[in-house]
């Protein structure tokens, strides 16, 4: 794996990020959206690959604002994007690059290193532009077209209908430098088309090797087509400036890259029947021979799609950046979600600091499409949240637990409460000079779970507000002892629940994580104990190595019981954080006040169901029927596990301590 000092492959000064969302600024306008929701393949898997490969190689990165495309300029997007760039840690060192394109291009670039992160914009370049496109007309490796956009569209329109692709037909090819020069001079509109060859370059792609230009599903080329019902034949010879004297980015990209010295590009690809950003990589290299230029290596990378393999951002909902700082996802989450789509590394752990990916950064993508699991990113998300939980706090506010988790939650839940007073009794309750850290312990608590501060509220409610007794009647489990022998006794619940009655011998000066973690212990081996003595007095025939194996599952079905009952007394039955943390953030009064209608609850059903009981047993008696008794007599319910507070409790019990 490179590492930052030791030798590079290519001396990389410069990542360059072409990225200009035309296309989504249209769908997201049509749909009534802020202007800045960017699908995740279009926003960050782009610069994040070059931002990464950059630093990791000792370079810098750039972003350069590709204007050339005046009619698709969206106010105040570029700054929205700015925002979103540096909100996922992705710095630039000079300049500004928003291309105005439909796919992903990424560019990697040799650069002195700037002086300032002043801006690069082409729109005020172009002159440089029409002295490159005149170098090509001079040369006979381009030509000026003066036909109409209206002659254009239709002939588009025309072409579709015969099923043919939407080229041009070379009328304008075939004028007389005299003639389009001469037509120039006097103002008529036109543009400058590149005039490709009849075969297109091949080239190395990095990721896919020998790469060669697809055809149609004609079997003749497209330039030797000839007439077809009076329209002329296909040819791919793309505008390199527009009627309005700005360049395309077909141009614009090939001098560009060429002045700033670029070494290797990085872009996205279609890997499909249509080979998309590939078929350009060919008409830049038409262009680059017609220079006399020296290419750069390329590089492309596969595209985003969904679980049913269609193209991510053309989607409807496709995921927008905005969204996801919406929900609350972490910088870090989501660089590290993105870095590994499409990406191969040997680290040997997918959960990855933006520093980690930096250091372990490469060239080393994967062929094809990558499709995008979102579980992938709320997993990350969670082992994300328990590393900042564990690790100190952060001067970094992009990876602070603090400033990306709790104060959101704390707004949240403060606005709930506004919103529904009494909505969260038990909060409310709290002094608001309390409520940070009060929620600073449960979301450190639970951090290995944190995916968002609404998933967090709702996950965690039982520190809000306690358990209805309709909620913890309706939750109700059977409470029974697994996997132990069938003639076993169950505890009954008289005989159960002083064992939970007893919490309220713990002061609240002993009310703490390690003193409530043994107090459970002590009552799981209370239990287990004494369930053991009556299946050895039973069973006096057992060896040793089948009684140590008969106390050893009665003390797993104990754990099992006595946790699964504190959980349904005190949340409700839900799943949560460490259930001592739990009971110590909760407090001694909530937590004995909880299970004392627990308690209260199990007993009054327990009565209830004996009392349903002797009813069926009175009315089977009234019929004649007759009473079937077992040959093994279960003890009584009255000596099932009876608690003694003496010598046998848990505040007295060695095995608590031990």
């Amino acid at each position: 794996m490179l590492q930052p000092h030791q030798p590079r492959p290519f001396p990389l000064k410069i990542i360059r990020l072409h990225r200009h969302p035309r296309w989504n600024f249209e769908r997201a306008a049509r749909r009534g959206q802020d202007l800045h929701h960017l699908p995740l393949d279009i926003f960050i898997l782009d610069p994040l690959f070059n931002y990464l490969v950059a630093k990791a190689t000792g370079g810098q990165f750039l972003l350069r604002i590709e204007d050339t495309d005046q009619k698709r300029t969206v106010h105040d997007a570029e700054q929205r994007l700015f925002q979103d760039l540096e909100w996922a840690g992705i710095e630039w060192d000079e300049g500004y690059q928003l291309l105005l394109c439909l796919r992903r291009i990424l560019m990697l670039l040799i650069f002195p290193r700037p002086e300032s992160r002043r801006p690069i914009w082409p729109s005020q370049r172009t002159a440089i532009y029409r002295e490159h496109a005149e170098q090509l007309l001079q040369s006979g490796n381009a030509y000026r077209c003066f036909c109409t956009p209206e002659r254009i569209r239709d002939l588009a329109d025309y072409r579709s209908k015969l099923g043919l692709p939407p080229d041009y037909d070379r009328t304008c090819a075939h004028l007389s430098k005299a003639e389009s020069d001469d037509r120039a001079a006097h103002g008529e509109a036109h543009v400058v088309r590149l005039l490709v060859p009849d075969q297109m370059p091949a080239f190395n792609d990095i990721v896919y090797g020998l790469v060669k230009q697809r055809r149609g599903s004609s079997k003749t080329p497209r330039a030797n087509l000839g007439t077809v019902n009076g329209s002329l034949g296909s040819y791919e010879d793309p505008v390199l400036m527009k009627s309005d004297g700005f360049p395309t980015y077909h141009l614009a990209n090939v001098v560009d890259d060429h002045l700033m010295k670029i070494t290797h590009v990085i872009r996205g690809s279609f890997v499909n029947s249509n080979q998309e950003w590939m078929s350009s990589t060919s008409k830049h290299l038409v262009m680059y021979q017609a220079f006399g230029w020296e290419p750069p290596k390329f590089a492309h990378v596969g595209l985003l799609l969904d679980r049913n393999r269609q193209k991510l951002s053309k989607r409807l909902d496709s995921v927008g950046i905005a969204d996801l700082r919406k929900r609350g996802i972490f910088p870090e989450a989501l660089t590290n979600f993105v870095a590994l789509l499409g990406w191969s590394h040997n680290v040997g752990n997918d959960v990855m600091s933006l520093e980690d990916l930096t250091t372990n950064a490469s060239l080393k993508f994967t062929r094809g499409d990558t499709v995008v699991d979102s579980a992938k990113l709320e997993y990350l998300q969670k082992q994300h949240a328990l590393r900042y939980a564990l690790s100190a706090p952060s001067s970094n506010p992009l990876h602070d637990l603090k400033n990306l988790a709790l104060m959101p939650t704390l707004k949240l839940l403060d606005q709930i409460c506004a919103d529904q007073p009494g909505r969260f009794a038990l909060y409310q309750s709290i002094p608001s000079t309390a409520h940070e850290n009060y929620v600073r312990d449960i979301l450190w608590a639970d951090a290995k779970q944190y995916t968002s501060p609404i998933d967090f509220i709702d996950r965690n409610r039982y520190f809000w507000v306690a358990p209805t007794s309709e909620g913890i009647a309706g939750s109700m489990p059977a409470l029974r002892l697994h996997n132990v022998p069938s003639i076993a006794a169950q505890p009954s619940p008289a005989a159960l629940t002083p064992f939970f009655s007893n919490f309220a011998e713990i002061s609240e000066e002993d009310w703490k994580t390690a003193e409530i973690k043994s107090w459970i212990s002590s009552i799981i081996e209370q239990a287990t104990s004494r369930s053991f003595v009556e299946l050895a007095q039973r069973h006096k025939h057992l060896s040793k190595e089948e009684r140590d194996s008969a106390r050893k599952q009665w003390g797993k079905s104990w754990n099992k019981l006595v946790y699964q009952y504190l959980r349904w007394a005190l949340m409700g039955g839900m799943h949560g954080p460490d259930l001592a943390e739990t009971v110590r953030i909760l407090g001694r009064d909530e937590t004995l006040k909880r299970l004392d209608e627990a308690r209260n609850l199990l007993l009054a059903r327990a009565e209830e169901e004996k009392s349903l009981q002797r009813k069926e047993d009175d009315s089977k008696s009234a019929s004649g029927g007759m009473k079937v008794t077992s040959d093994i007599e279960a003890p009584k319910e009255e000596n099932d596990f009876v608690w003694d507070a003496g010598e046998n409790s848990p505040r007295n019990s060695g095995a608590r301590r031990s």
